[in-house]
């Protein structure tokens, strides 16, 4: 189902729920942010104790705000995970180590208010789409470089799930760059190459072959963003050559991606793309013309993500906007 791109509220609350924080935000009818809360999530204490700390950060937020929760017609809340919108359910998300969970409903009878349940990575396509690097662009698709690897689609302003809540899900698509097995449990996914996992693997790859690392880890070891950009600015031969290899891995997917939808812009976010930037980015452009007829004759728009960690839940809050399409069982 789509959602609107923008909402004439005054006043918009949307949370960005993960394994190991939880962050929310009120947005104003400019999508300007008034007042952000977070704090861990601990899903070790199990559901209830997680929604209850949900509660107390939507009030912290509000307050800060200075928003009554009576005012608005819905919170928006995006979690890893596939998610039936419908029904307000998240499927399985194994970093909360939840499964068949009617989120929507319980965290809606806790605040007294209707809850929008939605996807992390498609929150936070809508939320670049609305008001962060491909605002006012007609049409989008928002890549996630982070551990894994997500897509969003906005087409005219509107959230494209599909039937399952699966579009988008470009990580998956099995890629010609290799046979490695996927956390998913399919072989070859792009995410497997296209990813801070698969940059890791590559470069562990390259040093076992004699490539110079300047990295010091061993296998059982997982670099931080950090320090493989460090590693990438002082010519660190291994990281190069993984960096370089995930980069025309992502671009193949990205192509591939424009080959169905054709979007407008393409926006690059997550952990690594922070990390790298620009660099980064020149490289995904120019190696998207070596497997797309259209960019072979015109450089595609890519963009980085503009909206860092307030992404999600600023999607969030603007799916928040339509409380219309209320999840029921």
């Amino acid at each position: 189902m789509g959602r609107k791109r923008e909402a004439l509220l005054p006043h918009r609350l949307g949370i960005d729920l993960g394994g190991t924080k939880m962050h929310a935000v009120v947005i104003d009818a400019k999508g300007h942010v008034l007042a952000t809360a977070r704090r861990a999530t601990k899903p070790e204490d199990g559901y209830h104790a997680v929604l209850k700390r949900l509660n107390t950060t939507i009030g912290e937020v509000a307050e800060a705000a200075n928003v009554s929760l009576k005012e608005l017609p819905a919170i928006g809340l995006g979690m890893p995970g596939p998610i039936d919108e419908e029904r307000g359910m998240v499927h399985v998300a194994p970093n909360l180590g939840w499964r068949d969970k009617k989120v929507a409903r319980d965290l809606g009878e806790l605040i007294k208010n209707t809850v929008i349940l939605g996807n992390d990575v498609n929150y936070g396509a809508l939320g670049e789409a609305t008001y962060g690097a491909a605002a006012g662009a007609p049409s989008s698709f928002a890549a996630f470089v982070g551990t894994g690897l997500g897509g969003g689609i906005i087409l005219n302003g509107h959230l494209l799930n599909g039937r399952h809540g699966f579009a988008g899900e470009f990580g998956h698509i099995p890629s010609p760059f290799g046979k490695t097995k996927c956390s998913c449990g399919l072989i070859g996914c792009l995410e497997t190459y296209a990813s801070k996992t698969g940059i890791i693997r590559l470069i562990i790859e390259a040093k076992a072959t004699g490539t110079p690392c300047y990295l010091d880890f061993d296998k059982n070891e997982k670099p931080k963003s950090s320090q493989i950009r460090q590693a990438w600015k002082d010519d660190c031969p291994a990281t190069n050559k993984a960096v370089r290899e995930s980069c025309r891995a992502l671009a193949w997917g990205l192509a591939s991606v424009a080959a169905i939808v054709d979007p407008a812009v393409f926006i690059l976010g997550g952990g690594i793309m922070e990390a790298l930037g620009k660099d980064l980015l020149k490289l995904v452009r120019d190696d998207m013309s070596e497997f797309s007829l259209l960019y072979s004759r015109e450089k595609p728009d890519v963009r980085l993500a503009e909206l860092g960690d307030d992404a999600v839940a600023i999607g969030a809050a603007v799916a928040s906007g339509d409380a219309s399409e209320v999840p029921h069982d």
